[in-house]
């Protein structure tokens, strides 16, 4: 995750670990244990794992908010940086376009977007130009906030000109919004190869996470947990002291559903652009194995 920005730099920000837990991880570096090093290079191997066609990721949460934009972001940049072949990342959330503020820039231009001439090129070199350059191998979507308060997007539209661009990239990250039942909602998650749910790390958070699983199993859908990551943030430091993440993350796992926890970072927390460099190791560490797993998932699932 250390890639050299292609447009805004990344706007800095305190480091999610301190100077003195960087200091001593950096006096142990040398007397590491081998699993330390090996893993990561398991990791990597594996998030380097070919796919035949595009796969597509949906992060939501489901009563809204910042969080699944912070985690969509570091998804899109693991991808970035350890595959070979491009990744795409949009964003369908409501507002102002948090998804490109956690990215520093992407925000496109004249020319960019769904109403771009090229957009339905059947060739890339037409189409990138209507994209934003994020990163090496990252690009984002401009410009859909304003179509979709326009009312430009809906499922169909979604269907056919959104979904056609992923055929360009080996993953697309896609921050949908709050799971609500409107069309363009369902369309992106009936187009999900993997799904991330985002919550509070909080008793709240895991209520709410037990509900949308009664709703799959009442509705039919209980076989959608198996395509499902979920992902406990923490906002501040001991968000909730009772809130059981292994009791939790146990029942979840009984359903065929992964579950992470994300620890909380001060860089993250700042809310200014993501600079890979500043995400604490534990960060670094979760984020690459919800990527591992997301991509494991949408591929064998």
């Amino acid at each position: 995750m250390r890639d050299t920005a292609r447009t805004a730099a990344p706007g800095g920000g305190r480091h999610g670990d301190s100077l003195l837990r960087r200091v001593g991880r950096g006096a142990v570096w040398p007397f590491r244990p081998p699993e330390d090093v090996l893993t990561p290079i398991a990791l990597g191997r594996e998030l380097q794992r070919s796919v035949t066609t595009g796969r597509r990721i949906v992060v939501s949460r489901p009563r809204g908010g910042p969080a699944e934009s912070t985690v969509s972001a570091l998804l899109a940049l693991v991808y970035a940086h350890y595959r070979n072949d491009r990744v795409l990342a949009m964003d369908l959330g409501p507002g102002t376009g948090s998804l490109a503020a956690r990215f520093g820039g992407g925000h496109g231009g004249p020319g960019t977007g769904l109403a771009a001439p090229g957009i339905e090129s059947d060739s890339f070199a037409d189409v990138e130009p209507c994209l934003a350059p994020v990163r090496d191998r990252l690009w984002l979507l401009p410009g859909l906030q304003e179509v979709i308060a326009e009312g430009r997007l809906d499922a169909r539209t979604y269907r056919d000109k959104v979904l056609a661009l992923t055929r360009f990239f080996g993953l697309t990250v896609i921050d949908r919004a709050a799971d609500i039942s409107d069309g363009l909602n369902r369309a992106a998650q009936a187009s999900a190869h993997a799904h991330v749910l985002v919550v509070p790390a909080t008793r709240e958070g895991a209520a709410d996470i037990g509900r949308a699983f009664d709703w799959m199993t009442a509705n039919g859908a209980d076989s959608l947990p198996r395509r499902i990551v979920v992902v406990f943030t923490e906002q501040e430091r001991g968000q909730d002291r009772a809130f059981d993440y292994p009791g939790s993350a146990g029942i979840l796992r009984g359903s065929g559903a992964e579950v992470f926890r994300l620890a909380y970072d001060r860089h993250l927390a700042g809310g200014t652009p993501i600079d890979p460099a500043r995400v604490s190791a534990a960060t670094h560490a979760t984020a690459t194995r919800v990527a591992v797993e997301c991509l494991r998932r949408a591929v064998s699932m």
